[in-house]
């Protein structure tokens, strides 16, 4: 019985590490459902200094990326608000210190990318 019981939570571990290496890769690959005339958005860091920027008063953590749920216009000649931090969570003493570039058009999937460096 007790065989049979750790086999079943070995076996219930490896499919919950499975879901959730599988969902951190669907989420980085979301799929773009902006309204018509905008884009998602993609955040290229080539910088170490930023941790986290905010996009149109929205809070991005974590690597570079995309973030499906947040979105900006897709004309080249829109810049949209964009603050960079070197804190984690949009907050730290070098507000605005480094270099922000918009792609003038959105990709393939339909995101709009930003090169922060």
């Amino acid at each position: 019985m007790k065989r049979t019981w750790a086999a079943s939570v070995a076996a219930a571990a490896v499919v919950s590490a499975g879901t959730v290496l599988f969902g951190a890769g669907s989420a980085s690959a979301a799929a773009c459902n902006a309204p018509e005339f905008k884009s998602c958005v993609g955040v290229s860091y080539q910088t170490s200094h930023v941790k986290s920027i905010r996009v149109n008063g929205r809070c991005l953590i974590g690597s570079s990326g995309t973030y499906s749920s947040v979105h900006v216009d897709d004309v080249a000649d829109a810049h949209p608000d964009v603050q960079t931090y070197g804190g984690s969570r949009c907050e730290s003493n070098t507000h605005n210190s480094a270099s922000v570039r918009w792609a003038l058009t959105e990709d393939d999937r339909g995101y709009r990318w930003v090169t922060i460096s």
